[in-house]
């Protein structure tokens, strides 16, 4: 008799975790226009901690802020067709049966895009340091080189 009970207690307490695991799956996702939604930073508050930090003039903040204007609306229809491919992925994931070669093409869309995005920001940033002094550039590098890796993991290079 103890043992069905406790039986029961883990099988309720499982449930009961499924449940509350699923809506909290749910919750955040919500409205979410792709991965990193929620982390994107204001351009003008970057330009502004960049300018501070790497003591820009006048003249080279005003010429980052075109450049990175430039580069965002460059890129905001890829991201729209990231987010776009993300919800088709998730239909795919709940989808009655599976197509693989579906999930292939998609991949392969998305990769495409990335690459895209990869291209655009490493020529606005190349744009960026060209306007740089050779101090600021060393500045700037250096806050690369010891800015953590992704979720705070410093990657072994």
């Amino acid at each position: 008799m103890k043992q069905q009970l406790t039986s029961m207690a883990l099988v309720v307490a499982i449930v009961t975790g499924g449940a509350f695991s699923a809506q909290a799956f749910d919750g955040p996702f919500e409205g979410c226009d792709g991965p990193r939604a929620e982390h994107t930073m204001n351009p003008q508050k970057r330009i502004d901690r960049m300018a501070k930090v790497l003591k820009l003039s006048t003249a080279q903040k005003e010429q980052v802020g075109a450049i990175m204007k430039a580069e965002q609306e460059q890129v905001e229809p890829l991201r729209q067709k990231m987010a776009e491919g993300h919800k088709r992925i998730q239909a795919v994931v709940n989808a009655a049966t599976y197509d693989e070669s579906a999930v292939r093409a998609m991949a392969a869309e998305q990769a495409a895009i990335r690459t895209e995005l990869l291209v655009s920001r490493t020529r606005a940033m190349n744009q960026v340091n060209a306007l740089l002094t050779p101090e600021q550039r060393e500045l700037a590098q250096h806050l690369r080189d010891s800015r953590p890796g992704k979720h705070g993991r410093q990657f072994l290079q």
